[in-house]
């Protein structure tokens, strides 16, 4: 097909091998602006991304804040579930059923935090946040209980030797799986 442009016109016409001619719009470019996504793990808020707090300022404790803090404690040790009131790590072998011929590993004996007993946690205990994904995250060691009552958190992060504080008002224990490791 041969195409042929008509100066100073809208249209251009389309001449056929056959002879016929027929009448086409030009069409117009349309320009399309994408909208950009924020990235996902960190937020340009300090509120939502714990990188990016003050010194001394807590973060909200959910399960998008806590993305990139610790997973393992002292002993090197990750825990992914909670197996008769003990910390577990269930693994079974690659490509295997989860329930048939797994490894678990116990942990230490916890208790998980309600309304009705966070009173009972004190300074310096340990407590593990589940949040719904691979791991849990922690060790997180409490730090004390601040006004509204909010309790108040520091942990470590994963890769940079930095830690940060969080804090999560009593009210939302209902909501969020967090557990306090029993000391013998």
């Amino acid at each position: 097909m041969l195409y042929l442009k008509i100066k100073g016109g809208k249209k251009k016409t389309k001449k056929s091998r056959k002879g016929k001619k027929s009448k086409t719009n030009l069409k117009k470019t349309k320009t399309i602006t994408k909208k950009t996504k924020p990235p996902s793990s960190i937020s340009i808020f300090p509120d939502k991304s714990p990188q990016l707090q003050k010194d001394n300022e807590p973060t909200r404790l959910n399960k998008f804040t806590t993305k990139n803090v610790a997973i393992k404690d002292k002993n090197n040790n990750e825990y992914n579930t909670i197996l008769n009131n003990r910390l577990a790590y269930k693994r079974p072998a690659r490509g295997q059923d989860l329930d048939n011929d797994t490894t678990i590993i116990y942990g230490p004996i916890v208790e998980s935090i309600t309304k009705s007993n966070y009173k009972t946690i004190k300074k310096g205990d340990i407590i593990y946040y589940d949040r719904n994904s691979v791991v849990l995250r922690g060790p997180f060691v409490f730090q004390g209980v601040r006004r509204g009552p909010e309790l108040l958190f520091k942990i470590k992060d994963v890769v940079y030797p930095k830690e940060y504080l969080f804090s999560i008002f009593v009210d939302r224990l209902d909501k969020e799986n967090l557990y306090l490791v029993k000391k013998k």
